[in-house]
């Protein structure tokens, strides 16, 4: 074979190549881009809704934004601004589905810390973190129009808002008081909910969330027993010792404080009977009682005296 030849079969190869390579590309199934953020002069706060009485069949929240995108099939039909997690307690980025819709339901985690007068004294109280002062008392938070997301209890509901925008919740998604309703009354169990940004997969979420866990549980032991410390050291500071005049038993155990032995004085208002002397003393021996001078009777009609006159 001709060296020509050799390079122009070589050559016809490498084309066959790239073309079948092109082909294989071309029947390849990929997955639908997702639908280009519509671009607005301004994003007006809370939201907008133009689908009417329309489904909603897809969510798409990114996180980077604050946002999510409303559609019922491919066409937009609203958007509303979120606030998803901080970094702290960020929001899990991945595919999910809505699992339950519950209207007034309230968190079993976080909520607000009173004292026994009714007292503030904890705006961010969390159960199994947080330990509530003697006779206080927890109130959950409330999460108007849940639509749940995850089993551990990520979801979507009304929530404060503080800075449009930007991140503020403790993993939740957030959303304004006059679109959550929208979303709960448009959405079913089931509706797709896609969330993508910076942030954690759900399985690297699941792993940091069983840190804080393990956290939270030994905060709450060291405040637990923190504070059973102070209530015993309280209750010593207070008691009193046994030989304590001051105490219930007066120190000698009869609740006189006076010495063993001695008889309690009466307290109706009688005076005692005197003591009487031990058994066994010699006679005259003297009680332990004041005795008082006997005297001889004066006769009612005295004899005259001799010498008188009758």
């Amino acid at each position: 074979m001709k060296p020509h030849t050799s390079l122009v079969l070589l050559r016809a190869g490498l084309v066959l190549g790239t073309v079948f390579l092109a082909s294989c590309q071309l029947f390849k199934k990929k997955p639908p881009p997702p639908p280009p953020e519509p671009v607005k002069e301004q994003w007006k706060y809370p939201g907008e809704w133009t689908g009417g009485n329309k489904p909603i069949t897809s969510i798409a929240i990114n996180v980077d934004v604050q946002r999510a995108m409303l559609y019922s099939g491919d066409e937009l039909v609203g958007w509303t601004y979120v606030a998803s997690g901080i970094p702290s307690f960020p929001t899990p980025t991945g595919s999910f589905k809505i699992l339950e819709k519950v209207k007034d339901k309230v968190s079993n985690l976080y909520g607000k810390g009173y004292d026994a007068n009714g007292k503030l004294v904890n705006s961010d109280f969390k159960q199994g973190r947080d330990l509530l002062p003697p006779g206080g008392r927890f109130e959950a938070a409330k999460m108007t129009y849940f639509m749940r997301l995850t089993g551990d209890g990520v979801g979507m509901h009304i929530g404060p808002i503080p800075k449009p925008g930007r991140r503020a919740s403790h993993g939740c998604i957030r959303l304004p008081s006059k679109m959550a309703p929208i979303l709960f009354a448009h959405t079913s169990i089931g509706t797709p909910v896609t969330i993508t940004g910076n942030g954690p997969d759900y399985q690297s979420y699941l792993k940091q969330s069983a840190e804080k866990a393990k956290a939270n549980a030994a905060k709450y032991a060291a405040a637990k027993k923190k504070a059973e410390d102070a209530a015993a050291a309280a209750a010593a500071a207070t008691a009193l010792a046994p030989d304590d005049p001051n105490g219930p038993t007066g120190g000698n155990g009869n609740g006189t404080g006076k010495p063993a032995g001695t008889a309690p004085a009466p307290t109706n208002g009688t005076t005692p009977a005197p003591t009487p002397p031990p058994l066994g003393s010699p006679p005259g021996t003297p009680s332990s009682a004041p005795t008082e001078e006997v005297k001889p009777a004066v006769p009612a009609n005295p004899a005259p005296a001799p010498g008188a006159a009758q």
